[in-house]
Parts: C-alpha cells; sequence; structure tokens
C-alpha cells in the first residue's frame, strides 16, 4: 500500500525532521536518504520501520539540525599543514608575500573530509530522531489504512461477484448432464441405425454415468466458496497479505480445474468471468500489507 507521513520533533535548540514514504512491493525493502554522517542510524531506522510496516518500499528521509547534528565533514589539518608548507617554499623562492588566511585552500582537493560522527553523538541524536520517526510512521499508517480499507471493499464486492458466478455454474449442472444425455443418445444411435441396432438404455445410462463422474465439478465449486469465506473472514484481520496471496492462488487453481473440467459453453463463458475477477484480486493482494 502507498503513502507518505512526516515527524517533526523540536527539543530545545534541536529539531529532527523525518518524512517517510511508501510504495507498493511484495517484500519490505527501506532505504534511508540523509546528509552525510547520518547514513550510521540506518540499521536503526529500518528496525523501527519493520515493527510498523511489513511490506512495501519505504524511502526515509531525515534531517537534524542543532547542537545534536553531528558535523558532517571536517578538515584535514595534516593535508593542510602540508598545502601551507607547499606555499611558503614557493613564495619565498619566488619572493612573493605569503598569505595571511588558509580560506583559498580550502577549496583545495583533500581538505574537507567526510566526518565520521562518534557513537557518542549518534546515542545522543537518536532520541529525537526516533520519535520524530514514529510521528511520521503514524501519517504513514493512517493513510494506508484508509487506502487498505478502499481495497477491501473493493475484494468483497470481487469476492461477492464470483461466488454468484459460482452459484450460477452449480445451477448449470443438472441441465448439463441432461444435454450430454441428449446428445451422446443422437450422436450413438445414429451411429447404432446405420447397422441396424438399437441402443440400451442400460447402456446410455453407463456412460451417462461414466461422462457425469468425468466432469463433476461439484468438490471444485466447494472449495472454491470455502476459500471465498477464507478470504472474507481474512480482510477483517491485521495484516492479511500473504494468506490473501495464497488463498487467490487457490482460488485460481480451483478456477482452472473447473475450466478445464466442463467442455459446457455457458460455464466456459462463467469460468472465464470468475479468473477475471481472481485475477483483479491477485493484484489487489499484492499491494495489501
Amino acid at each position: 500500500m502507498t503513502g507518505c507521513g512526516e515527524g517533526l520533533v523540536a527539543e530545545g535548540a534541536n529539531t529532527a525532521r523525518v518524512e517517510v514514504r511508501c510504495v507498493n512491493n511484495r517484500f519490505l525493502k527501506v532505504t534511508l536518504r540523509s546528509r552525510e554522517g547520518f547514513a550510521i542510524l540506518e540499521s536503526r531506522v529500518e528496525a523501527v520501520v519493520r515493527e510498523r510496516i511489513r511490506r512495501g518500499a519505504v524511502q526515509v528521509s531525515l534531517d537534524l539540525a542543532g547542537p545534536l547534528a553531528p558535523a558532517s565533514r571536517g578538515i584535514d589539518q595534516v593535508q593542510l599543514a602540508a598545502y601551507l608548507d607547499q606555499l611558503e617554499d614557493f613564495c619565498g623562492s619566488h619572493d612573493l608575500p605569503v598569505p595571511k588566511t588558509a580560506d583559498a585552500l580550502l577549496a583545495l582537493p583533500g581538505i574537507l573530509v567526510e566526518a565520521t560522527p562518534s557513537q557518542e553523538a549518534i546515542d545522543a541524536a537518536w532520541p529525537l530522531v526516533q520519535r520524530a520517526l514514529v510521528v511520521a510512521l503514524d501519517g504513514l499508517e493512517r493513510m494506508r489504512r484508509a487506502e487498505g480499507d478502499s481495497m477491501a471493499r473493493d475484494m468483497l464486492v470481487t469476492g461477492g461477484e464470483i461466488r454468484g458466478l459460482s452459484a450460477t455454474i452449480r445451477d448449470r449442472l443438472p441441465a448439463v448432464l441432461v444435454e450430454h444425455r441428449q446428445r451422446l443418445h443422437d450422436r450413438v444411435a445414429k451411429v447404432l441405425e446405420q447397422q441396424g441396432l438399437k441402443l440400451g438404455d442400460g447402456d446410455l445410462a453407463r456412460e451417462i454415468a461414466l461422462l457425469a463422474d468425468r466432469t463433476d465439478i461439484a468438490e471444485e465449486l466447494v472449495r472454491l466458496e470455502s476459500h471465498l469465506d477464507q478470504f472474507t473472514r481474512l480482510l477483517g484481520e491485521d495484516s492479511p497479505g500473504r494468506s490473501l496471496d495464497f488463498l487467490s492462488q487457490e482460488l485460481a487453481r480451483e478456477a482452472n480445474t473447473i475450466g478445464s473440467k466442463s467442455s459446457d459453453v455457458a460455464i466456459a463463458h462463467a469460468v472465464v468471468e470468475v479468473k477475471t475477477r481472481i485475477e483483479r484480486l491477485r493484484e489487489l493482494v499484492q499491494n495489501l500489507e
């Protein structure tokens, strides 16, 4: 499910701002975007996110201002001293005045380097960052829950349509047997008539029984409706995504079996409609947590 949330927490002269964005993904993937020096917090951020979110590509943007913010860059004093020594030597050998400041040297390569914050600085900043992250996740969760409720309503409607199509197929079964019996009788009778023979009622009944056994889809319909009942029940639970994903696959399996066992045109058309709706369920389920 998609959504976003923002958390802004201030404490004294320090301010932490966290923005969380989530898009659909079958698995959970967390990335942190922040200034240099904050990357060390990624594992802590991911642990907090995993407590709240199970599926989705989550991007966390973090900014911390104030005394708690660790310095992201520092001066390499050894390198700067080496540049100054070379500059003094050059000025002395060319009878030039030595610059009184080192401002121009700061732009030279290797002077400003990334500074890794100390563990103490990270530990001091983390509580404020965590509070902002929780606020952002609360906002994200509200948006995702609203979207999830809307998707659940849609899936309930789709499940009801599948149930109606299943009832249509079940109601069609007695007529299918009658039509099969009549077609079989007419076909065999025509062949036997050419040879001067007659078709016995016992032989016809036996063939009809064999045909009915090969094309019996009552068991598949029962399982299909049972899966729909479980599907509806799971929609009322928290984080049912993976269970619903499995059930949608089982629904598709039963629909395929019904379609392969029945040669009736009306049932075949109904099965196509069932598969279309199951595919819609599968697409929606992929985005549920």
